[in-house]
């Protein structure tokens, strides 16, 4: 048993003086990375990516931008968008059709769109519909990311 641990740990040194000392870029965001944040090698990172990925907590810091995770920006983080996407997909998608309507308005008004541009944001999003709504099982939380994107230009 001594002669198969010996290599192993040499090994494992070894691979750890030339692993990078990153964590973050190797391992990702978590609480792992905070835990061993300033330490460098191989079983250190194993150790981050190990406890990332223990109990969602990595999927939990992306979807509330703790743990060293971005937040989200913009309209995709605005929970109003999003039940009101949710909950009009239908309307939304017969007016963007059209180019005009009371949904479009009111989505331009939960952006805080400026009024002197919600005309051109209704044609935008017309021009774009195929884009938004770009297969018959889009999800809302789709539709929001492809109208980000629409605003973002």
């Amino acid at each position: 048993m001594k002669k198969f641990l010996l290599p192993v740990a040499a090994l494992v040194a070894a691979a750890g003086l030339h692993a990078a000392d990153d964590l973050k870029q190797n391992v990702g965001i978590g609480i792992g990375t905070m835990i061993f944040e300033g330490q460098s090698g191989l079983l250190s990172q194993i150790c981050a990516a190990t406890t990332n990925g223990c109990f969602g907590n990595q999927t939990f810091a992306i979807t509330t931008g703790t743990l060293g995770a971005r937040p989200w920006t913009g309209i995709v983080s605005n929970g109003e968008v999003q039940t009101f996407v949710r909950e009009n997909m239908d309307q939304l998608a017969r007016e963007i059709a059209a180019g005009q309507g009371e949904s479009i308005d009111t989505l331009a008004e939960l952006i805080a769109l400026p009024a002197d541009q919600r005309a051109e944001f209704a044609k935008s999003l017309q021009a774009k519909f195929d884009t938004i709504y770009d297969s018959p099982t889009v999800t809302s939380t789709e539709v929001v990311e492809h109208i980000a994107q629409i605003v973002k230009a």
